[in-house]
C-alpha cells in the first residue's frame, strides 16, 4: 500500500522536482488572466505545445504549493479557466488539498489526487470524480486512515509530464460531461475512441502501480498511430481499444495492452482477449500489445492461439510500435 509523505522538507523537495519535470516541454511563457473562485488575476503561465497544456505555479508559504493547469493554448484576450489543480500541502496531511506525494516500498514517489475537483459548475465535485474517473487508482496509508486515491504519475519517470497532461485532459473531459448531455446510443459509423475511458476504475496492487502509470500513454499513442493510418477505432468500458470495419458494421480487431510484462499480467490479458473474441459478434481478431523484450517469450503460444502481437519500446518519452505491418486491418 502507498504511504502519504508528510515531512515538510520532503514535500518541498518533491514539489521542486514536480515543477522541473515540465521544463523540457515549455515552449513559451505567456501573460494572461486566470479565473479562480469567482475572481481573476494576472499571471505568467507556461505553455507546452507537445503536452497541449498550460501550467501556473505559486508557493503560498506555510499553506500549500499551488499548481493550476489548463488544456489548449491560451488566447491573448479573455480569462482562462482552470481545468485541474494539483496542489500539495506545506507539511503534514491536509485532506482539503487535492494533491499529495506518496511512496511505495521500492522507493518510487508518486503524485496522487484525492478527487477534489471544482470549477463552480453544478455536478462538478468529488462524487463526479470518484464515480467516473478511470486511470490508476490505489489505496494509500493516509495517516490514521486508509484513502482511495488516483495516481497521477511516477515522479521519477521520464514520462511524468506526459502522465500529468493525460490526467489534466481527463479531468477537463469529466467536467464537461457534467454539464453536457452524452449520447447513449451510437452505431459503428459514429463510434469514437474516448481517452477518458482508458484505465481502471478499481484500486491496483502496490507492485502494479509504477507500470500502470504508463499504460494509458501506450493505449493513447497506439490509438493515434491507427488514426493516422485512417483506421476507424473505438473503445468502451469493456474494451480499451478496438478497430471497426465500417463497411461490415462490425468490430474487426480487439486489443489488450500490457505494460507490466510479468507472466500473470500477460496471461490475464490473453485470457481476456480469448473471451472477448469468442463473445463479440463475428469473432474479431485478437491483438496483444507487449513490451518489446517480452514478445519472444510468448511468440509460439500466441501464434497457436491466433493472437497477433504488436510490441513497443520507449523512444524520447513516446511508445514506438513494431508488428503492425503484419496485421490486415481492411
Amino acid at each position: 500500500m502507498l504511504k502519504v509523505i508528510t515531512d515538510r522538507t520532503a514535500i518541498k523537495k518533491y514539489s521542486g522536482q514536480f515543477n522541473k519535470k515540465f521544463r523540457p516541454f515549455v515552449d513559451q511563457e505567456m501573460k494572461i488572466k486566470i479565473g479562480h473562485q469567482g475572481a481573476s488575476f494576472p499571471a505568467r503561465v507556461l505553455w507546452s505545445t507537445e503536452l497541449d497544456m498550460w501550467k501556473f505555479s505559486k508557493v503560498v508559504k506555510d499553506v500549500r504549493y499551488w499548481n493550476a493547469f489548463g488544456v489548449g493554448k491560451p488566447g491573448t484576450a479573455g480569462i482562462l479557466s482552470i481545468a485541474s489543480e494539483i496542489n500539495f500541502p506545506w507539511a503534514q496531511i491536509d485532506r482539503k488539498t487535492g494533491g499529495a506525494f506518496a511512496e511505495d516500498h521500492w522507493g518510487n514517489v508518486f503524485v496522487i489526487h484525492r478527487g477534489k475537483i471544482g470549477g463552480g459548475k453544478k455536478g462538478v465535485g468529488k462524487s463526479l470524480f470518484e464515480q467516473n474517473y478511470r486511470g490508476v487508482w490505489s489505496l494509500m496509508e493516509d495517516g490514521d486512515a486508509i484513502s482511495q486515491v488516483a495516481v497521477i504519475g511516477n515522479l521519477k519517470s521520464d514520462r511524468f509530464a506526459l502522465q500529468t497532461a493525460q490526467f489534466v485532459k481527463k479531468i477537463e473531459i469529466l467536467k464537461l460531461s457534467a454539464t453536457t448531455s452524452t449520447q447513449t446510443e451510437m452505431d459503428f459509423s459514429e463510434m469514437t475512441f474516448r481517452e477518458e475511458l482508458t484505465g481502471s476504475a478499481t484500486p491496483l496492487a502496490e507492485d502494479e502501480i509504477a507500470a500502470a502509470c504508463d499504460h494509458d500513454l501506450v493505449v493513447n499513442q497506439l490509438a493515434s498511430v491507427l488514426q493516422l493510418r485512417k483506421i476507424k477505432i473505438g473503445n468502451d468500458t469493456e474494451s480499451e481499444l478496438f478497430t471497426v470495419d465500417v463497411s461490415g458494421n462490425r468490430i474487426s480487431h480487439i486489443f489488450e495492452i500490457v505494460t507490466d510484462g510479468r507472466e500473470r499480467h500477460v496471461m490475464a490479458a490473453i485470457g481476456k482477449l480469448l473471451m472477448q473474441a469468442s463473445t463479440v459478434s463475428l469473432n474479431p481478431h485478437p491483438v496483444l500489445v507487449l513490451p518489446q523484450d517480452k514478445t519472444g517469450c510468448y511468440a509460439n503460444e500466441l501464434q497457436r492461439m491466433n493472437i497477433a502481437v504488436i510490441d513497443f519500446h520507449w523512444e524520447k518519452g513516446r511508445a514506438t510500435f513494431r508488428g503492425m505491418e503484419k496485421i490486415k486491418f481492411d
